[in-house]
Parts: C-alpha cells; structure tokens; sequence
C-alpha cells in the first residue's frame, strides 16, 4: 500500500459546486460525490483530467464534448473517463442525477497490476472507452451503492485505515463493472467469445494483441494484420466502441507502459526507452513529454506528488459559478 497522503478537508469538484450534494476525498488519491440539479460549463482549454473518473447517471441525461465529439449519456448509463480524454464542454439538466467517483491513475494502476482477476478486455475498456448503456437496473443500484459507500467512508476523518478501505471499494467498484460487462457480453461464459457480437470480439482480441505486443509494434497495419481485417475496419470498430482513434490507443498503450516501468526503480531510462523500441533515449523522452506534458525524470519526481486537481485556471462557466472537470 502507497504512503499515506495528507487528508483534505475541502472537497475536489468535478462539475459545479451548486450541484455538489455529498462530496468526499482524499487529497491526490480518491473522490466521490453525488450529483443532483443542472449545469453548463464550458472551457476556454481543452481540459485532461489528472484522474480516472468513473459517472454513474441514475436519472436524467448529460452532455460531455470528449475530443471535440460531442457525447450524450442518459438515465441507467455509465461514464468512463480516462486520463487521456480532452474535456470541452459538459451540460446537464435539472433533473439529472449521478454518482461519482475519480481516482489518481496511480490507483487503478495498481490494481490492474497487483490484484487483477480481470480478463484483458476488461481493463482495455476502463482504460480506453468512454462508457455504455447499464442493461440490468440491479447494476445501477450496485454501482450507486459502491459510490454511496465510498462517499460515506472519505467523511469519516478519524477512521484510521481510510486510505486502505477506499482502494477497496475502489477495487469493489471496478469488480462488480467487470461483472456487469460480463454478464452483459457473455452471459457468465468465461470464454464467452461466441455470444460476443463480431465488433466486441475484434475489439476484445485487439487488446489481447496490445498488451503482447505493444512495447515493439506500433502500426495499425500490423495489428490489422494479425485480426486479418483491414485498417480502415479496424479503426472504424475502435472509434465505434471507444470515441477514439487506434492510433490514439496505441500511443497511450505505450504511454501506460512506459509509465509502469518508470514506477520501477530499478530500471534507467535508457533502459525503458530501449525496452518500449526507441531507438534513443531523447526519442523516447520526446514521445513521453508529449503525451504526459512531462519528461520521463519529472514524472518519477511527480509520483508521490500527484494532486487530484479537478478545477481548470479558466474556465467559462455559463450558470456564472465557477466549475471544474
């Protein structure tokens, strides 16, 4: 388990105060809230949150610009919001109701490492897409019950373990998502590649092939190839199911990879950069600074530093209240 981080006593915001009913977190590590009323808030910058955000919409509907695609989730849906997902715009109802909780990645990381009973497509999907309808009511009220109980918990200042028992109900969060889309797309079959719709099981063996082979092949023709379907199909299935294009898949594939092994100490940069197949170390930190914002070095000096920084320095807020994604 990490070292503890100091606890914080003013709530990180994710969507106008106003709407905020119960909020709690822990500085730079984990938040939850509940969400009820409306908003609009629009920013000047594109904003990528530091964070995992996870939204579970119970009633009403919400409107997210995601890298320039306008998205909308409506009542008994689910949002995921990974850390390379460019926030523009989001607008909200007066009806609309949610949970919600955002993680450092550093949290998710860890699990899918240390305690990961996951299939591959799974942890793909929290990675990389951005959400999907909740077929079965049970589900929605499960995932509001994890968030409830993560919410209760961060308000609790003198539980002693808070850290501790909100990674489990974190990691309680992402097993009972794995049921649901289990459930969902195999019926319980662990293999369940035959009940799967062609689209879900090209996108599902797509990121099996990632995770063998992304720290040597970055084309999209080799990976094409290998499902012997073309290019252009495989990119129109990932932008189908993810809101993203392959090419932006891959590179925040090897982002995450490079970013595991900079967590081990043991191992240089050259090391990782001849490791992930650049053919420098400057390459390498090119690559990295561009997609991160910050050289391989600075993120190994950032690691215990991370801040779950939920409000942008400007943003234009049309309900004239100042807001955050």
């Amino acid at each position: 388990m990490k070292e503890k981080r100091q606890k914080a006593n003013k709530p990180a915001v994710i969507f106008g105060q106003k709407t905020v009913k119960k909020a709690g977190y822990i500085e730079g590590y984990i938040f939850a809230c509940e969400i009820e009323g409306a908003d609009h808030i629009v920013y000047a910058k594109p904003r990528r949150p530091k964070y995992h955000l996870v939204i579970v919409v119970l009633e009403g509907s919400i409107d997210i610009v995601i890298n320039g695609e306008r998205y909308n989730f409506r009542k008994n849906s689910y949002i995921n919001l990974p850390t390379w997902a460019d926030i523009y715009e989001i607008n909200y109802g007066c009806n609309f109701h949610a949970m919600v909780t955002a993680t450092d990645r550093s949290v998710v990381e860890d699990i899918f490492r240390n305690r990961n009973p996951f299939p591959p497509d799974f942890t793909f999907s929290i990675n990389h897409s951005l959400g999907g309808e909740i077929a079965d009511i049970k589900d929605v009220r499960t995932l509001h019950r994890d968030i409830s109980n993560m919410i209760e918990v961060l308000n609790d200042k003198e539980h002693r373990f808070a850290e501790e028992i909100n990674y489990a109900y974190f990691y309680i969060l992402l097993t009972d998502m794995a049921n649901m889309m289990w459930n969902h797309y195999g019926k319980g079959n662990p293999s369940h590649h035959s009940d799967m719709r062609r689209a879900d099981g090209i996108l599902k063996q797509f990121a099996e092939l990632l995770t063998r082979h992304i720290n040597k092949e970055t084309s999209v023709g080799f990976y094409a190839e290998k499902l012997c379907i073309s290019k252009k199909y495989l990119s129109l299935i990932v932008r189908e199911k993810t809101g993203a294009s392959v090419g932006t898949i891959i590179a925040v594939m090897r982002v995450e990879t490079a970013s595991r092994m900079l967590r081990d100490p043991e191992m240089t940069i050259q090391q990782i950069a001849s490791e992930m197949s650049f053919c420098d170390q400057s390459s390498f930190g090119k690559f990295f600074k561009k997609h991160t914002g910050v050289s391989p070095m600075k993120y190994r000096q950032n690691l215990r530093k991370t801040l779950l920084t939920m409000r942008p320095a400007k943003a234009l807020h049309k309900s004239g209240e100042e807001g955050a994604i």
